[in-house]
């Protein structure tokens, strides 16, 4: 690649992304495919490429790769990344709160930010579908499609405290669903560990990053949706839960999933902030350390 590039890193509750304005740059997809693969002058695992440009229709447009180079799902941290990246890059002056239309994946999306951005809720459309499935090890479980392909599954089927759900082999565990043949595109595995009140801590191996991951925002509010909907079905345990709900991730930050704020959509909240790319390492060996 002969460009030069330019680019600032950030996180939306541990998920660490590289984010470039592209709207000068105007790097291709390939381009940005071939850079996140390779690219990258760190030695940090980060969770993906989040790449504005200019839109005629909303106010920005986001792409979104993963760290293999695959693109085309959605990915709602790094889309709250993009929303805080848009609010103080795009707008002069910087505006306390406000609205933000943007299209990822192929789909129009909405979001509002408070404190400058940063805190981001991004708006998504009422799930379509969630669907009862039993895996090939037997486990009953969800699939659900918001943006990208998530399946919940309820850990206590398998542990039987929070403790054992921590100490758990997730990349064992969940390599095989995530590449099983009921699953043509491949599948983000989520493990919930069900708490006392509208809380449930999750853990999410994410395809395309091919490893567990700090949060997932989709994997979130795939989980948040299930537990609200389907509690005590398909080996789903607690609850009944109701909205909002509390969804604790591995690095320790607290995602809110929420209801009928705006009508006929489901909501993930959650902070989004700016990293120097000494911080970005310093929270990737965090990570690490605390999914050990």
């Amino acid at each position: 690649m002969n460009k030069p590039m330019h680019y600032s890193y950030m996180h939306g509750a541990g998920n660490i992304f590289c984010v470039i304005d592209n709207r000068e740059q105007k790097l291709s997809v390939d381009e940005l495919s071939a850079f996140i693969v390779s690219g990258l002058p760190i030695d940090c695992n980060v969770d993906g490429l989040i790449a504005l440009r200019d839109s005629d229709t909303y106010d920005m447009e986001v792409d979104f790769l993963n760290p293999d180079g695959s693109h085309g799902a959605m990915c709602g941290n790094g889309a709250r990344c993009a929303v805080k990246f848009y609010v103080q890059h795009f707008l002069n002056p910087i505006p306390h709160y406000g609205d933000v239309s943007f299209s990822m994946a192929g789909t129009e999306y909405e979001a509002e930010f408070v404190d400058f951005g940063n805190h981001v809720t991004i708006y998504f459309p009422e799930t379509q579908s969630i669907t009862p499935i039993t895996l090939p090890n037997a486990l009953e479980a969800f699939y659900i499609e918001n943006g990208a392909d998530h399946v919940v599954i309820d850990a206590m089927q398998y542990v039987s405290n929070e403790r054992e759900f921590e100490e758990f082999d997730l990349h064992s565990f969940a390599e095989p669903i995530r590449h099983a043949e009921q699953f043509p595109r491949g599948a983000n595995v989520n493990l919930v560990f069900p708490k006392e009140g509208n809380r449930l801590r999750i853990r999410t191996f994410e395809r395309g990053v091919e490893r567990e991951t700090a949060a997932c925002g989709t994997g979130a509010l795939a989980v948040g949706f299930a537990y609200a909907s389907k509690s005590g079905q398909n080996g789903l345990s607690g609850g009944p839960y109701m909205y909002p709900i509390e969804i604790e991730v591995c690095s320790g930050e607290i995602l809110h999933i929420h209801s009928k704020k705006r009508i006929d959509s489901i909501s993930l909240s959650g902070p989004a902030e700016f990293l120097t790319e000494q911080e970005a390492y310093k929270l990737f060996l965090m990570n690490q350390k605390r999914m050990q």
